[in-house]
């Protein structure tokens, strides 16, 4: 049984005529016709009777009744969800989800209007999980992930500077690893967080242990206190982009491009086949 012919079904018991059926589905009454004599056929028995008046249900009409309002009903919810666009939940990590997404979502909408999404900032063990359970579609991340289910591509990677204040003595050139000492560096996160083991490890293969005055959980923050001159930092381009440009802090490449953060995106295999989800995905390796 399909949609069309269970709607004219419940034209007809509601109009009690297949001409007016007709006139208010606005269909030709040989197609009304047509169509509850194929859905008779299907169900193996006459729906209607004819009247002086027009047409009344039989035993059997009044019995599919209740079953086709209900069929009717649930297959037009079912449609209407599906063609409703579907919020895109979206989880990354706190400073991609500060620095890069708020450009890339508000960028994707201005060009697709009806676009709808659900962001929340997590820790890299946070974004694999909700990948895994269904908790989000798409997860931005800062290091690679290797699982059977979990699909990631890369964009392009982003280098890791030194930063200085303006004020301070290698503002004007980096003087060489030999000359790091004791220099108080802000570190950015906790020993188990994948971008300060990269930076940890590029210090020790040239023989720098710094001197870590303090650790703290948002790009921003180590901004600031870099900005009062209270030590050193290593940080992503893209983060301090704002503030390199305005002249308020000094960048320095002392990897010549050899250190850099990775930054992919993630999901799961199966939306492959997902064609407005790829839209998404394909945009945003575009627009990145």
């Amino acid at each position: 049984m399909d949609l069309q012919s269970l709607e004219v079904f419940l034209a007809i018991a509601r109009y009690g005529s297949l001409n007016r059926a007709a006139q208010a589905m606005f269909l030709a009454q040989s197609t009304v016709t047509h169509r509850l004599k194929q859905l008779e056929r299907q169900v193996g028995t006459p729906l209607f009777v004819r009247t002086a008046t027009g047409v009344s249900l039989t035993g059997e009409g009044r019995r599919l009744l209740p079953v086709a309002a209900s069929v009717v009903e649930q297959l037009r919810a079912f449609t209407q969800h599906r063609e409703k666009p579907q919020a895109l939940t979206i989880v990354a990590g706190k400073a991609f989800a500060s620095y890069e997404l708020p450009r890339l979502i508000g960028e994707y909408r201005r060009a697709h209007p009806h676009f709808t999404c659900f962001v929340r900032s997590t820790l890299y063990e946070e974004s694999i999980a909700a990948l895994l359970t269904g908790a989000a579609d798409i997860a931005f991340l800062g290091h690679e992930v290797y699982h059977p289910h979990i699909h990631q591509e890369f964009l392009p990677c982003d280098r890791i500077l030194l930063v200085t204040a303006p004020e301070h003595p290698w503002a004007s050139g980096f003087p060489g690893f030999s000359h790091w000492g004791a220099e108080p560096v802000i570190a950015f996160g906790d020993h188990t967080a994948p971008f300060r083991q990269r930076v940890d490890r590029f210090l020790a293969q040239h023989g720098v242990f710094p001197n870590v005055v303090m650790e703290l959980d948002s790009f921003s923050a180590v901004k600031k206190m870099v900005l009062q001159q209270l030590g050193v930092t290593m940080l992503p381009e893209r983060t301090i982009r704002e503030e390199v440009d305005a002249g308020r802090l000094i960048a320095m490449d002392i990897a010549n491009g050899q250190l850099t953060r990775p930054t992919l995106i993630a999901y799961l295999h199966a939306k492959k086949e997902d064609d407005a989800f790829q839209q998404f995905v394909q945009w945003i390796k575009s627009a990145y």
